[in-house]
Parts: C-alpha cells; structure tokens; sequence
C-alpha cells in the first residue's frame, strides 16, 4: 500500500495534453488573422513559448511579457503584419476552450484519487489553466488546484511549493510526492521544497534530476501509488 496520502500533480504533459492544445489555439489565431496554418508555424510558435517559459522559471522574463512577446517574436520570424498584441489576446481565449486529456488520464486520476489526496499544481496564466482544467472534466478528482500566477510564484520556486504545504491538509513531508513530467519544474522543485518526487515520463526526457520514482506509463504511475 502506497504510503503517500497527498499528490501534486502537475497539468500540462502528464495529465492535459498541452501540444494539442496549443496547435489548436494557434491555428485558430492564424485564420482570424489570415495566416496560412502549416506545421512549420506551429513548430515555430511552440519553439518561442516553450523558451519564453523556460525564461520563466529561471526569473528571467514575467509572465505578462510571455503573453505578448511570443507574438511579437512569432510576428518578426515570419514577417507578419497583423497586431502581435490582438493575436496574444485572442490566443489566451482560445486556448482556455481546450481542454484536451492525454489518453488514459481520466481513468488514472479516477483511481489515484480512490486512495489518495489529489491536488493540481501547474505553471500558467490562472484563467487558462482554470478554465481548461475545468473542460477537462478532472476537478471532482482533486481536492485543489494551485496555479502559479494566483500564487505570485512559479515552480521551481520554493515560495510555490511553501505555498502549496501551507494551504493543504497533509504536514507530514514523507506522506507527500509531486508527479510530473518536467525536471526543470516538476522535479527540481519538488526536490527543493523537501519532497519525493515522480518523473512522468512517456516522452524518453532526460532525468537530469534524480526522481525518487520514474513512471513511463500511466500503468507504471498506478504501480507507483497502488
């Protein structure tokens, strides 16, 4: 038996499917604006905010300037002429209609919660993530949701995660484990902040970071916790 009572779970590429909705959000921004939607645009696009955001947890850029400069980049690589600052806003709103589940999520989250404290802990704008997490279908699963720009603070910081211990029920650190798919946030902040951690891991990333568990798989994630 799991000897955890309390996860924190993180959204975007262990549970929601960021990448879908992101190439969902941008391709509707392209039609609006009258962009020709091809892969190269939204590998392109994908490139610039995964580096922006990476800039984030480092405490390089805010996230109110990721909104706009990742258009106002997106418009200079391709030479477009239409508002950088129009297509951010329009983004946001499209992308807070998606609430895209990886394949099998539901039904993990659905047990884990049989037997334990679940509680969503991701990095983003606070009425996206909300708004997408509630689309999902995945809330009445989890006891909470803490996302970083309600909280002020972003994984891997360790003001996120004292945040996150001081507004749950659970105390006692050896009962708590974070599960994400990212070493640079996920992992590396739950190893800051004192506790176990699990690296969801699909993808084949790099374990820069040493895990106290890796999960290739939702099956291996349930194994971990059963």
């Amino acid at each position: 038996m799991s000897k955890y009572t309390t996860l924190l779970l993180d959204a975007d590429e262990t549970l929601l499917d960021f990448p879908a909705a992101e190439k969902a959000a941008i391709k509707m921004v392209c039609d609006k604006f009258g962009i020709g939607f091809n892969e190269e645009i939204r590998a392109t696009f994908s490139s610039i905010n995964n580096a922006l955001w990476k800039q984030l947890e480092k405490g390089l850029i805010t996230r109110n300037l990721i909104r706009t400069r990742r258009f106002e980049q997106f418009a200079e690589h391709f030479g477009i002429k239409a508002d950088s600052n129009e297509m951010a806003v329009y983004y946001v709103e499209c992308l807070s209609t998606f609430g895209i589940l990886l394949p099998g999520a539901d039904e993990v989250c659905k047990a884990l919660s049989q037997k334990h404290n679940l509680y969503i802990i991701t990095n983003g704008i606070g009425t996206v993530q909300a708004e997408r997490l509630k689309r999902s279908g995945l809330l009445p699963y989890f006891s909470g949701v803490f996302i970083s720009e309600d909280i002020g603070s972003q994984k891997p910081n360790r003001e996120f995660f004292d945040h996150v211990l001081a507004n749950i029920p659970e105390k006692d650190k050896s009962k708590i484990c974070v599960v994400g798919d990212s070493m640079s946030s996920d992992i590396l902040g739950g190893i800051n902040a004192g506790l176990d951690t699990c690296f969801f891991n699909p993808w084949g990333r790099e374990e820069i970071y040493k895990p106290t568990y890796t999960a290739n798989s939702f099956e291996e994630l349930l194994c971990t916790f059963r």
